[in-house]
């Protein structure tokens, strides 16, 4: 079988750099790439729908869940095809060309531009005036025009990360741990100093009886939810630049995954000893409003840096990874070629990373913090969706290729996954507000399919 010969063949339509990437490296790859603005912006969008503090934790959990559904469903692919490209290789072989195509301009016009447009959105908006002070209000003007201070510090962490993933994996590699290990580590101690002071993950002081959730209200949670949660298959992305990939993607994406849904379980239970929930819906920013309360204006300021580092971290992740879905494209000539392009001193893919970073300077441009999120994580819902269903498809489709990982409890993950988002997308589909983005991430994704079939109908008339 054509089908299967393809996949067993090395991974032809992506360009190695002998391995680069080591475990720890792919494991903070998963992990960085999570833990960025979503989990303290998230929270307080979380409260203003869910105001019963089981149910909060039930939704950070169930999102964990799903999360880690998918990371042990694409840990399989990972194994059986390590691939630079993320999910559009494996899109291909299970749906076919048409199908890859089309999520492949999907993630590139909005999944990673708009996750790096929201990330250093947020970053700018939030953490940079507290730690910059004055200086961040500066004023400043290019060629005579006015830039405000969040556009222009977006502009300057998104250019400054993209030049380092220019010179090179491996730097950025190493940048990558170090920006994940130092906020998780301390995030945690102080979240569980918190809770064992406090004794309880109520606040003390009362609070107002809570209201019965609505079904749409659980939905437009469940948004920031799974945004923050996104980012658990990075690895996947970087798979043929992993040394020993069939051990090492499998560990990094579902132990990176594992490490956030914990941290993120100690972070909201320390959330809530410090706000009630309504109070919670008020911060705007939790992470900072909360060291605040807890250790003063001085913890506050290096909490704060923290966050600000954490966020960096989940930056570079995206960087890193959302340009190998512009290789792996253009390697099979759905991309001009010079897209796939790679720097030779450095082997690194120039024009996909600046591509990636243009794009997302034009959607900060015009978006404010919540559009981008929701605009972003509307895409997400789709995309996630069919790859991880892919891993049923190829179960059946080729079932004789060699797979050294192999899903536990198939196929409940994959089914666990699918309908959390399947949920998400049936009920925010009747919010008007909700639904015109994702009617903006479905018309990408019909408009690059017709444009496949299109192309491909002319080839063959000319044939």
């Amino acid at each position: 079988m054509a089908e299967a010969e393809e996949a067993a063949e090395p991974a032809a339509d992506t360009e190695s750099v002998g391995g680069a990437l080591g475990l720890w490296p792919a494991l903070g790859l998963v992990a960085g790439s999570m833990l960025g603005v979503g989990v303290f912006i998230g929270p307080p969008v979380v409260a203003q729908h869910i105001q019963q503090p089981s149910a909060f934790m039930l939704l950070w959990l169930a999102g964990g869940i799903a999360a880690l559904a998918g990371a042990m469903s694409l840990a399989e692919l990972g194994a059986m095809m390590p691939r630079t490209g993320g999910d559009y290789p494996y899109l291909r072989l299970a749906y076919g060309p048409g199908i890859a195509f089309a999520v492949g301009w999907l993630q590139i016009l909005v999944v990673f531009p708009g996750s790096l447009a929201t990330m250093t959105v947020g970053a700018s908006s939030f953490q940079l005036p507290v730690l910059l002070g004055s200086f961040y209000d500066a004023p400043i003007a290019i060629s005579g025009l006015p830039i405000s201070p969040a556009t222009f510090w977006t502009a300057v962490i998104l250019i400054s990360l993209t030049a380092i993933n220019h010179v090179g994996i491996l730097l950025s590699g190493r940048l990558q741990l170090l920006l994940t290990v130092i906020p998780i580590s301390v995030l945690f101690a102080a979240c569980v100093y918190q809770l064992l002071v406090s004794g309880t993950t109520e606040p003390t002081h009362a609070a107002a009886a809570p209201a019965a959730i609505a079904l749409s209200g659980i939905a437009a949670a469940y948004l920031p939810v799974y945004f923050a949660y996104s980012g658990w298959y990075a690895a996947l992305f970087v798979g043929g630049e992993v040394r020993s990939p069939a051990r090492t993607l499998p560990i990094a994406l579902i132990a990176g995954t594992v490490s956030i849904v914990l941290l993120y379980a100690v972070l909201c239970a320390g959330f809530m000893t410090v706000f009630t929930l309504p109070e919670l819906a008020e911060t705007g920013e939790v992470g900072t409003a909360a060291a605040r309360v807890i250790f003063g204006e001085a913890g506050a300021l290096s909490i704060t840096f923290l966050i600000c580092i954490a966020m960096l971290g989940s930056v570079n992740g995206t960087v890193m990874t959302g340009a190998r879905i512009t290789v792996a494209m253009a390697r099979q000539h759905d991309l001009p070629a010079i897209a796939g392009s790679h720097d030779d001193r450095f082997h690194s893919p120039t024009i996909a990373l600046w591509l990636q970073t243009a794009i997302a300077l034009a959607l900060i441009s015009t978006h404010r913090f919540e559009e981008l999120m929701n605009y972003t994580t509307s895409a997400m819902l789709i995309t996630g969706s069919l790859t991880v269903l892919s891993v049923v498809v190829l179960r059946r489709r080729l079932p004789e290729l060699d797979r050294p990982y192999r899903l536990p409890a198939y196929p409940l993950p994959p089914v666990v996954y699918v309908a959390s988002t399947l949920f998400a997308l049936g009920i925010l589909a009747s919010n008007l507000d909700s639904s015109v983005w994702m009617a903006i991430g479905w018309f990408v994704f019909a408009l690059a399919l017709h444009k496949l079939l299109a192309l491909s109908r002319s080839r063959k008339a000319g044939d």
